[in-house]
Order: structure tokens, then C-alpha cells, then sequence
């Protein structure tokens, strides 16, 4: 009867237990005080195995007649998760910058991000 007891309690608690995130935050360009928020996005992507790497890779684009000046990523993994980012294309002052995440080591990656822009003209204007 004890041991029952005992079984029962042990896996409330466990499953009582909060799961711990990791919040990691990336930026990417020059910011600029006069950037207009141009484009953003979020997503959330479960993996099948926990070991295999996992890659996201999004494409952000400014308005017409305004190019980026900077970019914001944000992503969330379980405790154990690791995130890598890369830009793949793209820089401050282009019309389309290409990222990409690689996370490994975890059951779930979630990311959000927003894309900063400027008019193209005011861009040549300060900083070329």
C-alpha cells in the first residue's frame, strides 16, 4: 500500500514539475531611430527526433521604396535546446535579408521576429 502511495505522489510531482525554456534574442543591422517597423512573422515547428538538427530558414522583405535597416529574432526551446542563427543572404541597407535557424537538442522551436526599415533614399543619405 505504501509503495502505491508513494508511486502516486512521486509522479504528481513530477508531472507538477514547470518545464524550463530558453529565450534567445538575435539582432542583426544598424538601428536606426527613424526605422519603421516593416515585416514580421512567428511560427512554431515540433521536431520528430530530438537529435537530428533542425533547420528554418525565412526570407524577409522590406516595403516598396524602403530597404532594412536592422532585424529582430527571437526563439524558445526547452531547457535543453540549443539555437544557432545565420544570416544567409542579405545586409543593412538590402530590400531582402535571409535567415536561418538551426536548433538541436529539443522538442519544440518557436520564433518570432520583425523586420526595421528606412526609405531608401533617406538610407543613401546617411549611410553612404
Amino acid at each position: 500500500m505504501y509503495k502505491i502511495i508513494f508511486l502516486l505522489s512521486l509522479t504528481v510531482l513530477i508531472s507538477a514539475t514547470p518545464q524550463i525554456f530558453d529565450r534567445k534574442h538575435f539582432k542583426v543591422g544598424i538601428e536606426y531611430e527613424r526605422s519603421l517597423p516593416m515585416t514580421g512573422g512567428s511560427d512554431r515547428y515540433k521536431h520528430r527526433n530530438n537529435y537530428d538538427p533542425f533547420y528554418v530558414t525565412v526570407t524577409a522583405s522590406a516595403k516598396k521604396n524602403y530597404v532594412i535597416s536592422y532585424m529582430e529574432v527571437s526563439t524558445t526551446t526547452d531547457a535543453d535546446g540549443d539555437v544557432a542563427f545565420s544570416l544567409v543572404r542579405g545586409d543593412t541597407g538590402s530590400k531582402n535579408m535571409v535567415f536561418q535557424l538551426v536548433s538541436n537538442n529539443t522538442e519544440f522551436l518557436s520564433f518570432s521576429y520583425m523586420v526595421y526599415g528606412i526609405k531608401e533614399d533617406e538610407y543613401k543619405k546617411v549611410f553612404r
